[in-house]
This record gives structure tokens, sequence and C-alpha cells, in this order.
């Protein structure tokens, strides 16, 4: 690496770099660059006045906001290292991860959240301090924020605070949010973040110009990574949330939004919502401009190369010079038409957007072609908390669909195969490992989990399953541990048979379920206006009501094995013909999902296991 070694290092060269320019926005205002530095570091000379220590554990139970990102800051130039989860925890994940991590400090969102850690606080004998963000009028049980603004005001500047810290000083430790089972303390070093905020800028070509929209919880560490890399470059960071998105989306006009990929796929069904409540001329009028569009989309990756089948082998050369003769027939009329048709679907993201980001999930096919066609463009991404996490991502040359992109500079991929180790070549489907400056130190305090995880020649086992195509993309294939195995002895990734499932209009949520049963099934909670529509009922009927009712399930059971059968591209053992109708949405409340939401399977298997049940009652297995 050539540039700073830690993130202090980072925002300090950018300040002098870049100079003092607005930083931060959220509803609240604006704040400069000059005064984020300035206070993190009066907050972390007040922590060290009040006996943090360097290499102590300070936990967060916080959500996203300018004061996270300086508290963040002065934990780091403190020397502390900070352990971060959202206010969605519940408080038993909470007191078991800052009893793991042996917590000395805890910054809390609230006043509310101050009272939930007061029935916790006890059981942490290492907790000696309570910090609240946004402690609002009133006493609270710990010390408000602008208290240690206050304490600290005049002492080290943050030049000097952020010299000391060294690059293998412990940056954070990120529990895991838990898709399969116990969090795990992710442990990742000042180096490990210094590799992503020198190389991931080129990649994507971030600047003092750029403006990004941020949703994503601040634990969560492509947020984090992303915020660094925003803020490092001189780009402003404008925060927002699930109820402010889409009217942020359209007014602040983003150039970057780094997201998950349910993101997308609710501005996806806002539109189709629209389509379907609208006059059917403009329904008819999208349809025919979309068809126009995603062929030629289709035809001009086609003929670019920029196609892969199941194998990972792009388009021949006869193919590729067919398919650019078709693009070029349909560019005048998909140029008429999306001129007309279009522009109110890219003014909802604002007009600007270059790149929306996509990680922490596989983007849906059916949502990827659609923004493709329709002319934003979505670079998906791969990594995981342990790579810190960007390994991969799809860059606007070369922009792939199906894949997950190309890997960032300093960074090593091998596909090795499950059982014997060995590396595979092009075309095969492995596990993902991978190497270089991004791979976590290790889990803490559990050395054998991370002897396990990371061999002695630094190669980390992602757990997944991918392909590399010949030129370097990656294709992702599932997780190795949500393989299915059925009776027979087949593998299925589910991953690649919801893919199938969810394009279909009467289907919001879908999960395949079939270990050691003869065949699979598929949970599905419906598209409740649409599948009403479909039978003639009123379109506010309730989805309880639905999915009573044998006529819905005979639907939306042909529907899925249609989509999962012959000419789908799947196996014939990854047909789905049982289907269970879901009343109850998978959701974070119900720990479905997790709060980035990503289905976590062995709690949606233990959930409905009734509705499991019921759909293998035919007889089968």
């Amino acid at each position: 690496m050539s540039g700073p070694r830690t993130v202090p290092a980072w925002f300090q060269h950018a300040f002098e770099r870049l100079g003092d320019r607005p930083l931060l926005e959220d509803r609240a205002g604006t704040v400069a660059f000059s005064s984020v530095l300035r206070e993190a570091a009066a907050v972390a000379v007040a922590l060290r006045r009040r006996g943090l220590v360097a290499g102590e554990r300070v936990g967060f139970w916080a959500d996203n906001s300018r004061r996270w990102i300086v508290a963040d800051l002065a934990i780091q130039t403190a020397g502390a290292i900070g352990c971060p989860r959202g206010t969605d925890t519940p408080e038993d994940e909470i007191l078991e991860i800052f009893a793991h991590a042996e917590v000395a400090f805890v910054v809390v969102q609230d006043a509310k959240t101050a009272a939930r850690f007061e029935r916790v606080r006890a059981r942490l004998p290492h907790l000696r301090e309570v910090v609240v963000l946004h402690p609002g009028a009133g006493a609270v049980p710990g010390i408000p924020f602008d208290r240690l603004l206050a304490e600290g005001e005049g002492g080290a500047p943050f030049s000097d605070l952020a010299a000391a810290v060294r690059e293998d000083d412990v940056a954070t430790i990120i529990y895991t949010s838990g898709t399969t089972g116990r969090p795990k303390g992710v442990v990742l070093t000042q180096r490990n973040f210094a590799h992503q905020l020198e190389t991931i800028p080129a990649v994507l070509d971030i600047g003092p110009t750029d403006v990004f929209l941020s949703i994503l919880p601040p634990w969560h560490i492509f947020e984090r990574t992303v915020e660094y890399v925003c803020l490092t470059q001189g780009a402003r960071l404008v925060y927002t949330d699930l109820r402010h998105f889409r009217g942020d989306l359209a007014d602040k006009a983003p150039t970057f939004v780094p997201s998950v990929p349910r993101v997308w796929e609710s501005v996806h069904d806002a539109v189709r919502k629209a389509l379907v409540e609208g006059p059917a001329l403009r329904r008819r009028l999208f349809g025919a401009a979309y068809r126009v569009a995603d062929a030629r989309a289709r035809a001009f990756d086609r003929a670019r190369g920029h196609h892969v089948d199941a194998e990972g082998r792009g388009p021949r050369a006869v193919v590729r010079a067919a398919s650019a003769a078709q693009a070029a027939l349909l560019w005048p009329l998909d140029a008429a038409l999306r001129r007309v048709v279009f522009r109110r679907v890219r003014a909802l993201t604002g007009g600007k957007l270059r790149g929306a980001v996509v990680g922490g999930g596989l983007m849906p096919p059916h949502v990827d072609r659609f923004f493709r066609a329709i002319g934003v463009g979505v670079l998906v991404g791969y990594g995981l908390t342990e790579t810190s996490p960007v390994l991969t991502v799809r860059r606007a040359h070369r922009n792939v669909l199906g894949t997950i992109g190309t890997a960032i500079p300093g960074v090593e991929l091998e596909i090795r195969d499950p059982t014997t180790g060995a590396r595979l070549p092009p075309g095969r489907v492995g596990v993902v490992f991978t190497r270089g400056p991004q791979v976590m130190r290790g889990y803490h305090r559990d050395a054998e989990l991370t002897s396990r995880a990371v061999d002695p020649e630094g190669w980390f086992d992602t757990g997944d399953l991918g392909l590399l195509t010949p030129d370097g993309d990656l294709c992702f294939r599932g997780r190795q541990k949500e393989t299915i195995v059925l009776a027979g002895g087949e593998n299925v990734e589910p991953s690649r048979v919801e893919s199938a499932i969810l394009p279909s209009p009467w289907v919001a949520q879908a999960v395949v379920v079939g270990q050691d049963r003869k065949a699979l099934a598929a949970l599905v909670v419906p598209r409740a206006d649409a599948l009403a529509a479909r039978l003639g009922l009123p379109a506010d009927t309730p989805l309880a009501a639905l999915v009573a009712r044998a006529d819905a399930l005979a639907a939306v059971r042909e529907d899925v094995a249609a989509r999962t059968g012959a000419g789908s591209g799947l196996r014939p053992f990854e047909q789905v013909h049982r289907v269970a109708l879901l009343a109850e949405p998978l959701s974070i409340e119900n720990g479905c999902l997790t709060a980035t939401l990503k289905t976590r399977r062995h709690e949606v298997v233990r959930r409905f296991a009734a509705a499991i049940d019921a759909a293998y009652a035919d007889g089968a297995r």
C-alpha cells in the first residue's frame, strides 16, 4: 500500500489534501470536515480522561448518524476497539456479544436505548461507563455525548491522535449477524480497512464530486467501509432511512447508493405496483418499451462478451457478431422509447446515479435485468465481514450480469474442490478461497475457529460456492452450509432455485427447503394484490384469507412448477412441485431475516415446521 495505513490517518490525509468542506448531511443539517475531526478528537480525549485505555473494547448499541461516525473515529484514535450493533438487536443478543467482548464502555443511541440497556448492565462485569449519543431532554442513565465534547475540548488535535494509531492495531470487532446461528466476533485491523480505502476509490472512480446516500446500519461492514471510502475521498454522505429512502433518492440526486438487494427489490416492486394500478395504456406502453430495452441490453452484452452461461463461458464469436447487429438495429427504437417511457422511472433515482453498489446478498436476476434495461447501473459486489469486506465488484466498463464481479487489486481468489481441496480450473464450481491484506486477523477469543477458517498460508475459506470464468469474473452458486442434500444424495443450492421463483408476479418471498426429503418444496409469501387479481378477488383481500384458499395454492404451485421445470435451466431434481403459502411474511421482527434482510434459513425452517410438514403430507418424505 502506498497511502495511509490506518483509518484515522486516511481522514487526516483527506482533510489536508481536500480542505474543509461539507461532509455529513442528515435531517439536522450538514457538518463540515473540520467539525468531524475536531469532535472526534475531543471525544477521544474525554474517553481517555475517563479511563479508557488502548486495546479495551467499546460496545455500540446505536444506529447510523453523524454522531455514530464521530464516536467511531474517537474510539479508534483513543486506541480502543469498537464492537457495533444496531438498536434492533435483542437484549439477550446484546448481552451475549458485549459479555464475550468484555466491553469497558458502551455507546447507546438515545434515552430509550439507555433504559433498555439498564436491564442487562449489571451482568457485564467489565463495564465502567455508558455514553448516550442522543440523550434528548431530561436525565439519562449515562454520559450525554455533549458532555464528552465539552470535557475534551482543547485537548490533543486529531492529527496527533491519528499519528499514534498503528496499522497492526485492531480497529473493530464485528459480530456477524447470525444467519446460521451464534454470532462470531470478527477481528479487523487498521491494515484491513486501509487496503479497502486505497483500492475501492480507483475501482469505482470515486471522488469529491460524488454524493452517497446511506441507508444500511453502520455495524454492517459493507456500509461502514463505504462510509470511510466516501468521506476520505471528500464525497458527501447523506444519511437516510427506510421511511425516507425513496424521497431522498429522488431529491438528493446521489451518484452512489451502497445497499443490499432488498432495497432495489423494493424500488422494482414499487414500479410494478404503480403499473398494475395504473391505466392499461400506460401498462402496455411500458411493457413494450421494456421488452425492446431488455432485448437490446442482452444483445449488447453478448456483443461485448459480457454474458456467461452456467459454466462461466462467454458467447462464441459468431453469436457476438450477430448480437452486435441486433443491438444496432434495436438502438433507434430503444432510444426513442426510453426517452418517453423510462424518464420518470429514472427520475426516481435522482437522475445522477452512477452506481447502485449492491452487496450483502445475491441480487435477484430479474431485478438486475430490470435496472440494466432502463439504464440504471447496478454494480454488484461480493465480500464478507471477515474480508473487510470487498473481494470483487462489477465495474461500469465490465458489468456482467450473472456474476459478482472481478477481484479488486491485492485480492487473490481460488476455487477449490469441496472434498479434496484441490484447486479447480475456470468453469468448475467449488468453494471460494481468498488471500490478501483484506483478510481478518481471526475470531475474537476463538483460536480453534480461526484455524479452521484461515490456513497457515493465509487462505480464508469463505464457505461460499462459486466458479471463476476465464475472464476472471466470479459467479456465486450458493452457501456451502446452506446446500440442501436430498434423500437421493443430490446437492441443491437453494438460492439458485429461489432466483427462478422470485420473478413470479404472485410471489413476494420464497424459501426453498427439502433437506433429507425426496423432492424440494417452496415456502411462499404471496403478493396479495396480484394474487387476488388473478383469482378475481378484491385487491384488499387479506393475506390470511388468500393463503387459506385452495385455488390460490393451486395457482402458485402451478406457476412455481413451470418456472423451475423444463426450460428453466434447472436440473430435474431442482424442480419444485410442493408449495406452502405463508400468511406471515419473513421479517426482522419474527427472526427470519437479519438486519440486512438476509434470510436466516435455520429460523425459517424452525418457525414454519408445520407448514413444511403439510407441504409434504402427500406421502413424499
